[in-house]
C-alpha cells in the first residue's frame, strides 16, 4: 500500500542538498489494493506481493512484487502483466526540482534472469497512456549482473519534465516466456534542489513568450532548450549557442508547457503558456 511523506526530508551529507519523498511503497505490509494490475495475456497471473523464504522457511530480505514467466503449477508462461501505481502528486513541483523515479529490481533465480520489462510513467493509468508515454524505461534484468534474490538493483528515471502533473508508475513484465519471476521492490518518487541552480542564476537568464515566440536572453551562450507538453512528451530540442534567440512555436497547440534550457554544465527548467 501506498505511504505519502510530504515533508519529511532526508538530508544527503555528501552534497548538502535535501531531498523530499514524495510517495513510497517498499511492500512490506503485503497490501497492493491501491495498486492496478492489468492481466493483458488473460492467463490469470498477475503481479503479486509475495516474502521470498528459503527452504527451511527463513524469510529472504522482505515481501517484494512479483511477476512469473515460469509456474510450477501451468509450466512456461508468456506475461503481459501490469502493475500501476497509485496516483502521484507533482502538482506541488515547477521544474526547478529534480524528480527521481526509483526501484530496485531483481530475478530470484540466478541461472534464469532473462526476464525482460518495462517501465513507464503517464499522466494516466490506462494501459493505452501508459504505452504512449514518452518517459520509459526498458532492460533484461540480466543486463544488471548476477542475479539471485540476494542481488537487488536499483534504477532510477528523471521524472522532472513531469512537474506540475499527478502520475502514475507502471511495471510491466513482457515479452519473455519459460524463464522464473521478477521481482520488484522499493520504489519511490523524490525531489531534490538541482545542484546547478545557483551556477546558472549567474547567467542572468530570462524568457518571455507570445502565441508564436518563445524569446530568451542571458549574459552567456544558451546551449540548448527543450521543449515538453503536459505529458511529459519531448514536442522540440533547438540547439542555439547564443545569448539572444527567438524560437518559433506557433506549431505547438495551446496549453501549459515546460522547458529545459542548458547553459555550460547547469541546466533550469521553466513553464510557460501558450
Amino acid at each position: 500500500m501506498k505511504k505519502i511523506t510530504l515533508l519529511a526530508l532526508l538530508f544527503v551529507a555528501s552534497i548538502g542538498y535535501s531531498q523530499t519523498v514524495i510517495w513510497e511503497d517498499d511492500f512490506n505490509d503485503e497490501d497492493i489494493s491501491d495498486w492496478t494490475l492489468y492481466d493483458e495475456d488473460g492467463d490469470a497471473n498477475e503481479w503479486f506481493v509475495v516474502q521470498i523464504e528459503e527452504e527451511d522457511g527463513t524469510p529472504v530480505n522482505t515481501p517484494v512484487l512479483r511477476s512469473a514467466s515460469w509456474s510450477s503449477f501451468s509450466g512456461p508462461l508468456t506475461p503481459d502483466n501490469y502493475a500501476v501505481s497509485p496516483a502521484i502528486d507533482l502538482t506541488g513541483e515547477d521544474g526547478t526540482n529534480t524528480i527521481t523515479l526509483t526501484w530496485n529490481v531483481s530475478a530470484a533465480d540466478a541461472a534464469y534472469s532473462d526476464e525482460n520489462y518495462t517501465v513507464y510513467v503517464a499522466t494516466g493509468n490506462s494501459v493505452s497512456e501508459l504505452t504512449s508515454s514518452s518517459i520509459s524505461f526498458n532492460e533484461l534484468v540480466s543486463d544488471n549482473g548476477p542475479a539471485g534474490s540476494e542481488n537487488f538493483y536499483e534504477k532510477t528515471l528523471d521524472l522532472t519534465s513531469m512537474a506540475g502533473e499527478t502520475v502514475y508508475v507502471g511495471f510491466r513484465h513482457h515479452d519473455v516466456t519459460n524463464v522464473f519471476t521478477i521481482e520488484i521492490d522499493d520504489v519511490s518518487v523524490t525531489t531534490e534542489p538541482n545542484a546547478s541552480n545557483d551556477q546558472f542564476a549567474a547567467h542572468n537568464f530570462k524568457f518571455y513568450n507570445t502565441t508564436d515566440v518563445l524569446g530568451l536572453s542571458a549574459n552567456t551562450n544558451i546551449d540548448t532548450i527543450e521543449i515538453f507538453n503536459s505529458l511529459g512528451q519531448k514536442v522540440g530540442t533547438y540547439e542555439l549557442d547564443s545569448m539572444n534567440s527567438e524560437i518559433n512555436i506557433s506549431n505547438l497547440s495551446s496549453g501549459l508547457f515546460i522547458a529545459k534550457v542548458s547553459i555550460g554544465d547547469s541546466s533550469e527548467t521553466f513553464k510557460f503558456v501558450k
